[in-house]
């Protein structure tokens, strides 16, 4: 792999750290290219409607509700249970 130290390009070994000095004509046959098709530079957006957006924020809604009504019923069984407990004593 080509680097340049001291103003000179140098061909390094990445695997065992061997450094040659190296002419211009080697560096430039040494060129990576790397082609990009043409559907990935494109960058599409997405427009959500009204609607579904509202339908997410329902969903959303629904979930959060759910969780807070799981709390409470663990809170209340809880509460029971601690009752119990203490009437047994």
């Amino acid at each position: 792999m080509p680097i340049r130290k001291e103003d000179k390009i140098i061909l390094k070994c990445t695997n065992c750290g061997f450094e040659e000095e190296s002419s211009v004509t080697v560096v430039k046959e040494y060129r990576v290219t790397a082609s990009i098709p043409a559907e990935s530079r494109v960058i599409t957006t997405s427009v959500v409607s009204e609607a579904t957006g509202k339908k997410l924020r329902r969903k959303e809604e629904y979930e959060q509700e759910r969780e807070e009504y799981y709390e409470i019923a663990l809170e209340l069984l809880q509460e029971e249970l601690e009752g119990v407990e203490r009437e047994e004593e």
